[in-house]
């Protein structure tokens, strides 16, 4: 048999090279695969690694309203409810509706207590009629964390669906942290929430300003048991996102301005309607707390974060500590992996420190780059 020249040697490693697998694994043991692994195991088997996701970015437009004007994110839908004190707006993307911005002066009525539903039920069981807000839920205590809590079962309710089209959902609510503001109303309990929710099939993460009160009745006034949340307002986006698109969304909100004339109209038509008349200025003021608030945020509430989405997503998290590199993995992989580094090119991987900020916020590549 001839010996192969230098040449053809180079030319065949070339070759093999070429031909290689998109994630090269040790070709000892044999690969893990979907085929290779036996039903009965419960090894992982990870995709294909895709390429690390760009940075994101936000741009605004102007909108004119007629009565009022607000810049925008590009090609986002804008649509309002309600007048004077209900006056509402939400913003969304028409490709992610978890990227929003949402304002609503007044919402509800809801119950404080199942007790009061029960006696609005027996009220209409006598012959008299249903308020029509009895489909809202009960949120008791009335604070804001609760409020935001089952505004996915305020979302479900016919009169929420009347009121405004595509209203925001807020689902599987998980809050991170709350920061106490001062009331603008006498009785009333004021709060920003960083929380993550579903909706629309993505993972969100927003900043959540809320003002909840009880509705006080009016002498022969015959519902009771009821409050409202009050300057209710949301910047919200995919979770990954969130991060690069909160600054500008605080600055859409902090652009609502509202026309002279139609606050001139409010206070012929309704004197108390103060919502709408100082709408402009709220959101210029509740803007700088919301953005205050992300500022100066806690490192441990960013973690905190990062691992609640983890759980939500079914993943978890491994770094490359020669690297610095950190994977997004499916659940339980790397319990799995530590049993069996000798499997892996890559067996060098470890978990994520608990308290280590800066690897929790890194970017994440795919677990398919791990061979």
């Amino acid at each position: 048999m001839k010996r192969l020249t230098p040449v053809l040697l180079m030319l065949i490693g070339v070759l093999t090279i070429s031909c290689a697998p998109p994630y090269p694994i040790n070709p000892e043991p044999e690969p893990i695969t979907s085929a290779s692994v036996p039903a009965s195991s419960s090894a992982p088997v990870l995709s294909p690694t895709t390429l690390p996701k760009p940075v994101p970015t936000l741009n605004l437009e102007d909108y004119n309203g007629g009565f009022f004007s607000i810049k925008k994110p590009v090609g986002w839908n804008l649509v309002t409810a309600g007048s004077g004190s209900t006056f509402a707006f939400c913003i969304k993307d028409r490709e992610h509706p978890t990227n929003q911005i949402f304002y609503f002066n007044e919402l509800g009525p809801v119950y404080l207590a199942e007790e009061q539903k029960t006696i609005d039920k027996n009220y209409m069981g006598m012959g008299g009629y249903l308020p029509s807000w009895f489909e809202m839920p009960v949120v008791n205590p009335l604070t804001p964390e609760n409020f935001l809590s089952k505004f996915e079962l305020i979302a479900e309710t016919g009169i929420a669906r009347k009121f405004m089209q595509n209203f925001p959902e807020l689902k599987n609510i998980e809050i991170i942290s709350v920061a106490e503001e001062e009331s603008p109303l006498p009785g009333g309990k004021t709060k920003t929430i960083r929380a993550l929710f579903r909706q629309g099939g993505d993972l969100g993460e927003g900043l959540f300003y809320i003002t909840v009160a009880p509705l006080i009745p009016l002498t022969g006034f015959a519902w009771g048991g009821i409050g409202f949340g009050y300057v209710i307002i949301g910047i919200t986006s995919v979770k990954s996102d969130f991060r690069y698109f909160q600054e500008t969304l605080t600055q859409s909100l902090r652009s609502l301005n509202i026309s002279q004339s139609y606050i001139d109209n409010c206070l012929k038509q309704q004197q108390q309607a103060l919502g709408i008349l100082k709408a402009g200025n709220t959101l210029s003021e509740t803007s700088d707390i919301i953005m205050a608030s992300w500022e100066d945020r806690n490192r441990v509430d960013d973690i905190t974060s990062e691992k609640r989405s983890d759980a939500m997503l079914g993943n978890e998290r491994v770094y490359n500590p020669d690297t610095g590199t950190v994977y997004e993995v499916p659940l339980d992989f790397y319990e799995y992996y530590n049993l069996h580094r000798e499997r892996y090119n890559m067996n060098n991987l470890q978990a994520l420190p608990d308290a280590d900020w800066n690897l929790w916020t890194a970017p994440t590549e795919s677990g398919g780059a791990i061979n």
